[in-house]
């Protein structure tokens, strides 16, 4: 009599799981896109109040600071100040203990491999973007390398450049990866505009 019973309610078991799981997957795919909809509309917030720390939700770790835009590459990417994993998860983050964004010294972003970075694998030397800042400054750049460093390495730092960080390899089965790829881009110019998305 146990095994009928036990027999019968393994599907409902298993299908309830299934729907869970279901579940589970939707609402962090809707979260994913709820959350890049309102770190957009922030930007466009943010360009309108270059002087505010524009948040995309109240309880966010960091505000957004800056856009990336790398038409080669077809991204546009907005980048959130302060690189905790909670913002890494959303964005790619600005090291705020690098430069400032289009300063002379050293400026680090750093962004995830499989999602928001994951575009850097095909970067080639010589590319050219650019970044909006918060006032509507356009700093533009072009890479002038991609090479593969150690987790610990920060001495590039020390030179002045746009570095972009990511883990590598890309698509790797295992995590905790001590290696990292950085493209290290040269300001060219900056200009300023009109306000525009």
């Amino acid at each position: 009599m146990a095994m009928a019973t036990l027999k019968k309610a393994l599907p409902l078991c298993v299908g309830l799981l299934g729907i869970s799981l279901l579940l589970n997957g939707s609402y962090m795919q809707a979260k994913a896109w709820l959350a890049q909809h309102l770190i957009e509309s922030a930007w466009q917030h943010a360009l309108l109040t270059p002087n505010e720390k524009v948040r995309p939700w109240f309880y966010a770790d960091g505000y957004v600071t800056a856009q990336l835009n790398w038409p080669t590459q077809q991204q546009r990417l907005t980048i959130l100040a302060g690189a905790s994993g909670r913002n890494l998860a959303f964005a790619p983050v600005h090291f705020l203990p690098s430069g400032e964004l289009s300063s002379d010294n050293g400026v680090l972003i750093a962004g995830h491999n499989d999602t928001h970075f994951a575009f850097l694998k095909n970067v080639k030397v010589g590319e050219s973007f650019s970044m909006q800042l918060q006032n509507g400054q356009v700093v533009h750049y072009q890479v002038r390398s991609v090479r593969v460093i150690h987790q610990h390495e920060q001495a590039f730092l020390m030179q002045p450049g746009l570095y972009l960080l990511t883990c590598y390899p890309f698509d790797s089965l295992a995590s905790g990866t001590e290696l990292r790829l950085l493209v290290s881009a040269d300001k060219l110019s900056s200009s300023t505009s009109i306000l525009s998305s």
